[in-house]
């Protein structure tokens, strides 16, 4: 970032330009998703995913999340978030599971990739 931040101000005026470019596509890439949040329940013989749409996730508690999931697809009631998987600053996927903040989901929401859903 300091790199592209020189880049930016140099006084060549093709550097700069560059550097401004870049710096523009940075910032586009680190704005949020646009793609499906995908809920993936493994507990049975062949995983069950979903796909839900991200900006009607954003509205409603992560409770709420959780009793679409169930309710769409026909999971058992004692279900529960195990843990997420994020996308990275760069728009790739991390496949590192993470646990989620129930309190933070408003805020995790947009570089959410999937919920690993269990009973």
């Amino acid at each position: 970032q300091r790199l592209l931040s020189q880049l930016a101000s140099s006084p060549n005026e093709l550097a700069s330009g560059l550097g401004q470019c870049l710096e523009a596509l940075r910032l586009v890439s680190a704005l949020p998703r646009t793609s499906p949040v995908f809920v993936q329940y493994a507990n049975s013989a062949s995983p069950t995913i979903k796909a839900f749409g991200r900006e009607h996730l954003s509205r409603v508690p992560l409770r709420t999340v959780v009793t679409l999931a169930k309710s769409s697809m026909g999971l058992p009631d004692n279900l529960r978030v195990a843990s997420a998987v994020f996308y990275r600053e760069d728009g790739s996927v991390d496949p590192t599971k993470v646990m989620v903040d129930e309190d933070s989901w408003k805020e995790l929401v947009p570089y959410v990739h999937t919920l690993h859903v269990e009973d």
